[in-house]
């Protein structure tokens, strides 16, 4: 009876445990960008004046030693809520152990990590926790919406998943073999645009195997939720912020060759993890002409923009979307 007894109050207390957890821990890594991390909490913290919202989650800062003023900015918000959280590594420890942090800090039941630079859609916080509460998958894959520099204009005319409706998985394994292009299979896993619950990414074995792929995020998600039901949740929720990629934080990713190398091999391991039906060959054709087309355009924008040319730019946006 008394082994009974303290079964019963052990379950208890973790149900109690689970309760008092915040739904979701906004988490963002983030390095010597205070004026666009304020941004980003901006487009948060608006959205917690809805107390019954703030209630519910929780801001997680993981900060790589930044030189500027971030923690000066992010005092300034924690002066208000106090469900941001910051934590200041004493060195900067490369993008993959300060994503490793975040999530370790956190206390949410499910994750949402967001870039520091980007910036979430007004009442989308309202919209996400619904889904959670409706859904409860253990993943979700987010919509976002490509902006310009100062996250005032879509340089799009559309989102960067075009669905018009929730799509629903029985496994992330099967939304991968449903990915039709390859640069969606890095595309749309490598960002920082997903939900995730905690206690499965925790649970993932050897995740630091993947330390100094500049994408540990990839990995752990695709390993730990392969065989879990999914959905990827139609409305754009998170503003990016375009042409803001700092290559220089990015070991081995500096120079384009480098960053050909990385994508082909995240897309190689994506097949043979997945039992991709996909040529080596291929991918390393494909991407390899791609990022040497994407680099000429890039500079030919360079070019057109310095003469006022910018007009053309525009157009051919809105032709390609």
């Amino acid at each position: 009876m008394e082994k009974i007894d303290a079964l019963k109050l052990k379950n208890n207390n973790d149900t109690m445990k689970n309760i008092m957890k915040p739904l979701v821990a906004i988490c963002i890594p983030t390095y010597n960008r205070a004026d666009c991390l304020r941004q980003c909490l901006d487009s948060i913290t608006v959205q917690f004046k809805n107390k019954e919202i703030s209630d519910q989650m929780e801001v997680i800062i993981s900060d790589n030693a930044s030189s500027d003023n971030t923690g000066e900015v992010i005092k300034e918000f924690q002066a208000t809520f106090k469900n941001i959280k910051y934590f200041r590594n004493e060195t900067n420890l490369g993008v993959d152990k300060n994503i490793l942090n975040m999530v370790k800090k956190s206390e949410a039941v499910y994750c949402l990590p967001i870039g520091d630079d980007d910036a979430f859609f007004p009442n989308s916080f309202s919209y996400l926790l619904g889904k959670i509460k409706t859904l409860k998958v253990p993943y979700y894959m987010l919509n976002a919406w490509g902006y310009d520099h100062q996250l005032l204009n879509p340089v799009l005319s559309h989102p960067s998943r075009l669905v018009t409706a929730d799509v629903s998985y029985k496994s992330l394994s099967e939304c991968v073999h449903s990915v039709q292009k390859y640069t969606d299979l890095v595309g749309g896993f490598c960002g920082l645009s997903h939900i995730f619950h905690r206690e499965e990414w925790m649970n993932e074995k050897n995740k630091e195997q993947y330390i100094g792929t500049q994408a540990i995020h990839f990995f752990i998600i695709l390993s730990a939720f392969k065989d879990s039901p999914c959905m990827l949740l139609a409305e754009p929720v998170i503003k990016m912020r375009s042409s803001n990629i700092r290559w220089d934080v990015f070991p081995g990713l500096g120079s384009i060759h480098g960053r050909i190398v990385s994508t082909i091999k995240l897309v190689t391991w994506v097949k043979n993890t997945f039992n991709l039906p996909i040529s080596n060959t291929k991918i390393k054709i494909y991407f390899y002409t791609r990022e040497y087309w994407f680099t000429f355009k890039e500079v030919l924008k360079g070019v057109l923009a310095k003469f006022g040319l910018a007009a053309i730019i525009n157009m051919y946006r809105k032709i390609r979307s």
